[in-house]
């Protein structure tokens, strides 16, 4: 059997020939038949590994979503038992304590906190564009809008 880059060629030929005039009725029914018949069953190959991987696909972001809530809830764990720790330290006036395998230590750092948005100057502000195409496209159907314009595609559909 054929591979589906090979039957696309092969219909490519047969609409050469049509264009060029040189064939039967009789060569063409039989040429047509015989690259749509294949051309049926390779798609419905294709369409079944899609579908197939579509399934995967779903059960790989279940999998993912699954060990992202259970790396959330490690991290989650190993925050309430650093602030455990960091509160036992500050309770007991300890800086520092020295264990055969760890030395845990508080240790200063800084970061910042604003107190106010509007009071920031613009220079440290970051705006990110992003264009709303759903609201855009709403608009295009009511009218033009200079630098976009509708698309009309295909899009394939398995059902």
């Amino acid at each position: 059997m054929a591979t589906l880059y090979e039957l696309n060629e092969m219909y490519r030929n047969i609409q050469f020939l049509i264009e060029s005039g040189e064939y039967t009725e009789e060569e063409l029914k039989f040429a047509l038949d015989s690259v749509n018949g294949e051309i049926a069953e390779k798609l419905e190959g294709y369409a079944m590994v899609v579908k197939n991987l579509e399934s995967d696909i779903e059960g790989l972001k279940s999998e993912e979503k699954r060990l992202a809530d259970r790396r959330k809830s490690l991290e989650n764990g190993v925050n309430r038992m650093k602030e455990a720790m960091q509160d036992t330290l500050l309770l007991t006036g300890e800086k520092r304590i020295k264990t055969q395998k760890f030395t845990i230590s508080l240790r200063k750092s800084t970061s910042v906190e604003i107190e106010n948005e509007d009071l920031i100057p613009e220079e440290f502000v970051k705006v990110t564009k992003t264009i709303s195409k759903s609201e855009l496209a709403k608009r295009l159907k009511e009218g033009e809008i200079p630098g976009a314009r509708l698309v009309e595609k295909e899009s394939l559909q398995i059902r």
